[in-house]
């Protein structure tokens, strides 16, 4: 059985998630898909604004998306950039699949970065100090930038169409599959299986489980994620005979552990998210750490929709 998320490193459930090659931080979920708003505009613009030979610090960086949009920037002005990417998930693989200039670092809090004072230009962040502990994260940022260094944050916002269908995607789950006890149902049919026991009665639990979970689903966008998990645990409870347990109970082991992971992702997003008490708080505790807000605004899409807040910080 997978471990619970106590037992994990710090960092766990955005891991494996980066490792995939996932780009998709600012999704809206839409009647024809999951559709992901382009940020790239906006950091090549702001990019360009440094010289070269800047040093740049992406916060959070995930995937290096951001990183990589910096590298971007200085080769499409004729300038060079030494780019740094950290994360407290494990992000160091994603260099490999981006330009020479950009290095991400893994394990590293935004409470504590390994930097000395003053060395940075200029610093991102696209939806990550907001998960960190803001207090010390921005007194560190305000520590490791220039006099004079600037940086660029997007951040969840508490009523932002994200946050809402995040809210939604969370409840749609746990009316679902909350309570249910397919999975544990799975695994002891399989393991019956696996030691040639008789299984009837996990068997029937694990069908009448999946039954009641699919009756439970609804035809809202917010299901979609929930609905593709009933489904593979329905093609689990209809194959009972044909699939090999060992594979089946190595399978839900992967699966048990991607739910835990998404689920603890959306948690942390919508916990994450900002109203504005909570942004006027952050925009204090940036002053008090020498970074004085030189713009805000809100984030929208073309739609109109609110993604997020979009503020720029400058260090005295």
């Amino acid at each position: 059985m997978s471990p619970s998320p106590s037992e994990k490193r710090r960092g766990w459930h955005w891991s494996d998630y980066w490792r995939s090659g996932r780009t998709d931080v600012m999704t809206v979920q839409t009647a024809g898909g999951p559709v992901a708003f382009d940020t790239q505009p906006i950091w090549a613009n702001w990019f360009q604004t440094f010289d070269t030979g800047a040093h740049l610090l992406d916060l959070a960086t995930g995937n290096g998306q951001v990183a990589g949009y910096a590298s971007g920037a200085a080769a499409a002005g004729g300038k060079t950039f030494a780019i740094t990417g950290v994360d407290y998930a494990d992000v160091e693989a994603a260099s490999a699949r981006l330009p020479r200039d950009c290095r991400l670092i893994g394990g590293v809090g935004l409470e504590k970065l390994p930097f000395p004072a003053e060395s940075f230009d200029g610093a991102a962040s696209q939806f990550g100090i907001e998960y960190a502990d803001t207090r010390p994260a921005l007194q560190e940022l305000g520590r490791v930038l220039k006099p004079g260094g600037r940086a660029l944050m997007l951040i969840h916002h508490a009523d932002s169409v994200i946050t809402r269908q995040t809210a939604d995607q969370i409840a749609a789950y746990d009316s679902v599959l909350g309570k249910s006890g397919a999975i544990r149902h799975a695994r002891r049919a399989f393991t019956a299986q696996l030691k040639g026991v008789p299984a009837g009665s996990a068997e029937a639990a694990l069908r009448d489980s999946v039954q009641q979970a699919a009756a439970r689903l609804k035809p809202a966008t917010a299901f979609e994620p929930v609905r593709y998990m009933v489904g593979y645990l329905d093609d689990l409870a209809r194959g009972l005979a044909t699939y090999e347990p060992n594979s089946v109970l190595a399978r839900l082991d992967v699966f048990e552990a991607g739910n835990a992971a998404w689920r603890h992702r959306q948690q942390s997003q919508s916990q994450a998210a900002l109203d504005e008490p909570g942004r006027d708080i952050f925009v204090e505790r940036a002053k008090r750490a020498g970074l004085a807000l030189t713009d805000r605004a809100d984030l929208l899409d073309e739609n109109g929709q609110l993604l997020g807040w979009r503020a720029a910080f400058r260090k005295a």
